[in-house]
């Protein structure tokens, strides 16, 4: 068996995690990791009696790991080396060494937390922070420390930051860092001479030729983000003279065995980042980078995950080289400048900030965990935590508490999205199992019929080409279709219908996407309004758009989150498929100033009928109401007098100057709304309101006193008189305007909030315009009054200009 660089650091790793709970194995891409360690641990007795299970995030690198393992140990797959992914599994009762997908080790833990029969699980790859893999590690901890302190986890990546995830796993006590040796062999990076604009199928091409060229035997891998651009590289490539084959995850399992298989004869293989890791393909000496990725990217708004464009992280790229130079010097050529690569993210962002969270929120419920309270990996945004509850909530899975339904069990246990599990089960209860399958199937493949303009968006017919001859449609989707269709309705004829429900498929699919129903905008218009709020546009076709319809294939747009989403799958619905529920709604009325409540019948945000309400408004929605209409205006709805207006500022100013003293922040003009808005409906009872009373309650003790000593609302003149002081933003100085007579005698400009705010002063002509602006009133006296006197003077020759103003006070 050949030695690779990982085999000089197991024994270290076996003695690492005969005492301790955990490993997190660090070592270069090329190290064989992958495939070693799983031997190692099982030969050391860390698994007992039991298996070790291996963790893959992705179904072809699991089938070729388990295969590449059973090779290296002389053993037929499926035996004592065997795999499990969705849809496909090769193991049996002797399977030692099971590799398996990220969703099945989930269902494992859920059906039996001991995990009993496995002494290890590892989970490779971990860098890439797949939502399933953060949390089934974080499932995996607490079942260490609660279930069985003797189950043992090794984590292993070729780029991670190691130091996070041990101090997270309880320190060096608790989890053991180990480095591995890099590759044997040498490799060569090269970057782009210069910044290249051309699309990734024109600059790749073009690396693939020089890349043969340059290095004279083995294979050449390149990357590419998407399968179009994977054929569009193929076209460029087809006098090239050597096989080029295709390699990403729409392919069936022989077409990607076949580009995996080994071969003698030289050969380019185009894949996307499904063979960014684990996946090692024999024999390959250069690499070809376009530097992107298509990776997800979930958008709140419709409730579904795109596919979005961007460059690869600094790791990714680093995986990707190293699978070149695994038996022989390498080549790694990299379409983009050494300069843009210094400008890349270090690492990938982890899944679990950029995914729908639905799957994984049921499964931490069903664990009996909280999870706004669960110890992750690293926690997810509470907004997308709250939009996967709301989901949940809409599918019947859990109830008003939060807690899971009868539905949101049987759901845990199906290896769908929670939406197509519910849409199997009421298929169940609606007696259309068979097409609620096959509409499950179709969600979860590419479109068999893409492109066939006389297919349409409509789930009518592909539904009837699942089951017929399939005319027009790519074979490979369609056969994988009927493979998962098959599958979810073996399962389907186990589950137990839930109670209620109406028949046929439109209210099975209503069921799963009751935020997907669509109305038309307008007569004929191929854009529709969605119960969930979002907008979408129907793909044009011959036929005319249904006025309602239900977009079970959605693709979010790529103008970002106020774009509007494209109907892919669709069924149209009438009115009477709507369950229809009429409830009071509260509504701003702008132009009677008020909220009004009508009642009024609707599906979701779309209301069909709006009928005149009698009865009393509920005054806390009423508040809410109003607070929401007006509060992106708030100070103009309140229309505060000068006099609140000037109190706010000046509190303001004290608390921006004297906070350290306890002045308050006073509250803006929508904490103001919102303390107003109970017990009123309208903006006229707002106006009437006293805001002087709010906003002299921030004030305690002697502060009411001393309010009118350090932001006075006037200021003594020497003559007498007062002078009004103006209050603006807190960082800017208030102003005191007054006729320059006025100002005689004043030697000094007033400062007020403890001497620590200097006033701004306008000195005003006669006609009452500024003359002079100063904030140093002994610097105008002494060297600019002279030369504005001489200018008042001369336009005004009977008011008096005395040569020493600071000894004649005006009256």
């Amino acid at each position: 068996m050949l030695a690779l660089p990982i085999d000089s650091v197991l024994p270290e790793v076996c003695a690492a995690l005969s005492t301790r709970a955990a490993v997190v194995l660090t070592a270069p891409a090329g190290s064989g990791k992958t495939t070693r360690v799983p031997p190692a641990l099982l030969d050391a007795g860390l698994a007992g009696d039991g298996k070790v299970v291996v963790l893959q995030p992705r179904r072809v690198a699991a089938r070729l790991v388990a295969r590449r393992i059973a090779q290296e140990r002389g053993v037929r797959l499926g035996e004592e080396v065997g795999y499990q992914v969705r849809f496909d599994r090769r193991s049996g009762p002797s399977t030692r060494i099971e590799v398996v997908t990220e969703g099945l080790l989930l269902r494992r833990l859920q059906v039996d937390p001991e995990l009993s029969g496995v002494g290890v699980v590892v989970l490779d790859e971990f860098h890439e922070r797949s939502l399933h893999t953060d949390l089934a590690l974080a499932l995996l901890h607490e079942v260490i420390e609660v279930l069985r302190p003797d189950l043992r986890v090794v984590i292993m990546s070729a780029t991670l930051d190691a130091e996070p995830v041990v101090a997270w796993l309880g320190g060096p006590s608790r989890c053991a860092h180990v480095h591995a040796p890099g590759r044997t062999f040498p490799l060569e990076l090269r970057h782009a001479p210069r910044r290249d604009e051309r699309r990734s199928p024109v600059r790749v091409a073009q690396g693939v030729r020089a890349a043969l060229d340059t290095v004279p035997d083995g294979h050449v891998l390149a990357f590419l983000p998407g399968v179009g651009e994977i054929r569009a590289t193929a076209e460029r490539l087809d006098t090239l003279g050597v096989p080029v084959l295709p390699l990403h995850g729409r392919l069936s399992a022989a077409e990607q065995d076949r580009a995996l298989a080994p071969s003698p004869a030289r050969k380019v293989v185009l894949a996307t980042n499904i063979a960014e890791t684990s996946v090692t393909l024999p024999g390959v000496r250069a690499v070809v980078d376009s530097g992107e990725e298509r990776a997800p990217h979930f958008v709140l708004a419709w409730q579904t995950t795109r596919l979005v464009r961007g460059p690869i992280s600094q790791a990714s790229a680093d995986q990707r080289a190293g699978r070149a130079g695994r038996t022989g010097p390498g080549l790694a050529w990299r379409t983009w400048t050494a300069e843009e690569h210094r400008q890349r993210p270090a690492r990938t962002a982890p899944e679990i900030h950029c995914v729908d969270l639905a799957g994984a929120v049921l499964e931490l419920l069903a664990w009996g965990a909280d999870p706004t309270t669960f110890r992750w990996v690293e926690a997810p945004a509470a907004g997308a935590l709250a939009a996967a509850r709301e989901l949940l909530a809409a599918l019947d899975a859990v109830d008003g508490r939060g807690a899971l339904t009868p539905i949101g069990r049987q759901l845990v246990g199906l290896p769908t999205h929670p939406r197509l599990g519910r849409v199997l089960l009421a298929g169940v209860a609606a007696g259309c199992l068979h097409e609620a399958a096959g509409v499950a199937a179709l969600s979860e493949v590419r479109d068999p019929w893409e492109g066939d303009p006389r297919m349409g968006p409509g789930l009518e017919g592909r539904l009837d080409g699942l089951d017929g001859g399939g005319a027009g449609a790519h074979r490979g989707r369609l056969a994988q279709a009927r493979r998962i269709r098959d599958q979810l309705l073996r399962l389907g004829r186990r589950l137990e219908a839930p109670a209620g429900g109406g028949r046929g498929l439109e209210q099975a699919l209503l069921a799963g996407f009751p935020d997907r129903v669509g109305r038309a905008r307008g007569a004929g218009s191929h854009r529709y309004q969605l119960s969930g709020g979002a907008g979408a546009v129907l793909e044009a076709d011959s036929v005319r758009p249904p006025e309602l319809l239900l977009a079970v294939g959605l693709d979010a747009g790529h103008g970002g989150q106020r774009a509007e989403a494209r109907i892919r799958l669709s069924l149209p619905l009438s009115a009477d498929d709507l369950p229809l529920v009429e409830t009071p709604r509260l509504h701003f009325d702008a132009g009677l100033g008020r909220v009004v409540q009508r009642r009024v019948q609707a599906f979701g945000d779309l209301v069909f009928r709006e009928l005149p309400a009698t009865g009393r408004m509920d005054p806390e929605a009423a508040a809410a109401c109003l607070l929401e209409a007006l509060r992106d205006d708030a100070e103009a709805a309140l229309d505060p007098s000068d006099q609140a207006r000037s109190l706010r500022r000046r509190l303001a100013l004290l608390h921006h100057h004297l906070g350290d003293e306890g002045w308050p922040a006073p509250p803006s003009w929508t904490e103001l709304l919102a303390e107003l808005c109970p017990g009123r409906r309208s903006v006229a009872e707002l106006r009437r309101a006293d805001l002087l009373v709010p906003l002299r309650r921030q004030l305690r003790g002697r502060q009411h006193a001393d309010l009118k000593v350090l932001a006075p609302m006037r200021f003594a003149l020497p003559g007498g008189r007062s002078a009004a002081i103006r209050y603006d933003a807190p960082e800017r100085p208030p102003v005191l305007a007054a006729r320059i007579q006025q100002l005689f005698g004043l030697r000094q400009t007033p400062r007020i909030a403890r001497g620590r705010v200097t006033l701004q002063v306008h000195l005003l002509a006669p006609n009452g315009r500024p003359a002079q602006v100063t904030s140093d009133l002994a610097h105008f006296w002494t060297h600019t009054y002279a030369e504005v006197r001489k200018e008042l003077r001369g336009r005004y020759p009977k008011h008096a200009w005395p040569a020493d103003p600071l000894t004649s006070p005006s009256r």
